[in-house]
């Protein structure tokens, strides 16, 4: 199920709105740290974006599996960007 819901941050990319981000890190530690807990959630989800990298960057794109990003990929998104700053979480 396709939504038009477009997450905090993030943006509607191509033909089948890929949701896309890049996430910025002040050091090579901080950037592993998000990849680390990027991969162990795509573990838990079953959803694997796709992604390209830097010293100090991350760019994410989260395709839908059938078309645009649904409900499941949205909120792995939403999850995501919390993934990327843990100390702003309530």
């Amino acid at each position: 199920m396709a939504t038009n819901d477009e997450p905090q941050g993030w943006q509607r990319i191509g033909r089948q709105r890929s949701l896309f981000r890049r996430f910025e890190f002040a050091a090579y530690a901080e950037t592993r740290l998000f990849l680390e807990r990027l991969a162990a959630l795509s573990e838990r989800t079953g959803i694997y974006p796709d992604l390209s990298f830097g010293t100090k960057h991350v760019n994410v794109t989260v395709h839908g599996a059938s078309g645009e990003p649904g409900e499941a990929e949205v909120a792995f998104a939403l999850e995501v960007a919390r993934l990327a700053r843990p100390d702003e979480q309530p």
